[in-house]
C-alpha cells in the first residue's frame, strides 16, 4: 500500500509572482474508531472490548488533565496541549475571567512518531488525465478506487469522494448521481447529511 500525493498551486504573491507548487497527501478517507479497534485487535490479539475500554479511559483522562492545565504525552505518538483565546485588550485589568475561553486542543507529534511514519511511508504520485485537470482522475479509475474504499468502509460522503478521486465538488456530485442512476451506489439521508452506500449489485472492475 502507498500514500497518494499530488502537487498543488500556492496563491500568487502580492506582486503577482507565481509561487512554487507544494505536495499534499490525497486522503483515502478516515479510519473510524470501530475500524481502528478491529485493526489493533487483529494485530495484537488483545480483546476488542478491553481495547475499547482502554481507549475510552485514555480519552477521558486526557480531557481531564488538559482541563486542569496539564500537557499530556501519549507514548510515542506525541503531546496534547490546550490553547486559549481572549478579546483583544491591552490592559490585564480589563479582561474578565468569563471572556477567556478554550481556543483549541493542539497535537504535536513526537520525533519517534515522525521518524516511524517517514520510514514506513511509500509515496505514489496521483494519476491525472490532462483533459480533466479540475475533475481529477478518469471515471474508470474513480469506480476502481470506490470499490477499494468500500472494502473497508460502509459508506462514503461527497467530501470523502472528492478527496479519494481528486474531483471538484461539481464533478463529484455529477459522478455520484450517475452512479446512483446506474445502480452502482445508493444514497441515504438528505442534503448535507447525505451518504452513499455500495449497491447490492455493484460489481467492481476486475
Amino acid at each position: 500500500m502507498s500514500a497518494v500525493y499530488d502537487l498543488f498551486e500556492n496563491p500568487p504573491a502580492e506582486d503577482g509572482a507565481q509561487q512554487p507548487l507544494h505536495a499534499r497527501i490525497v486522503l483515502k478517507g478516515t479510519v473510524g474508531q470501530e475500524e481502528f479497534l478491529d485493526r489493533v485487535h487483529k494485530f495484537t490479539g488483545i480483546s476488542r472490548s478491553l481495547l475499547a475500554g482502554a481507549m475510552e479511559a485514555f480519552a477521558n483522562e486526557t480531557c481531564d488533565l488538559l482541563a486542569n492545565g496539564w500537557n499530556v504525552e501519549l507514548g510515542k505518538l506525541g503531546f496534547f496541549s490546550a490553547s486559549l483565546q481572549c478579546p483583544p485588550v491591552y490592559d490585564k485589568k480589563k479582561v474578565r475571567v468569563s471572556s477567556v475561553k478554550l481556543k483549541s486542543i493542539n497535537f504535536r507529534a513526537s520525533r519517534v512518531c515522525r521518524r516511524e511514519v517517514g520510514r514506513q511511508m511509500r509515496l505514489q504520485r496521483r494519476e491525472t488525465s490532462p483533459q480533466s485537470k479540475q475533475g481529477g482522475i478518469s471515471r474508470p479509475m474513480c469506480i476502481e478506487r470506490l470499490a477499494e474504499y468500500f472494502k473497508t468502509h460502509l459508506f462514503i460522503s461527497r467530501t470523502s469522494y472528492c478527496l479519494l478521486t481528486g474531483r471538484n465538488k461539481r464533478c463529484a456530485i455529477a459522478d455520484l448521481n450517475a452512479f446512483i442512476a446506474e445502480g452502482i451506489i445508493r444514497r441515504e439521508g438528505l442534503g448535507k447529511l447525505s451518504i452513499y452506500c455500495k449497491s447490492d449489485v455493484f460489481s467492481p472492475p476486475q
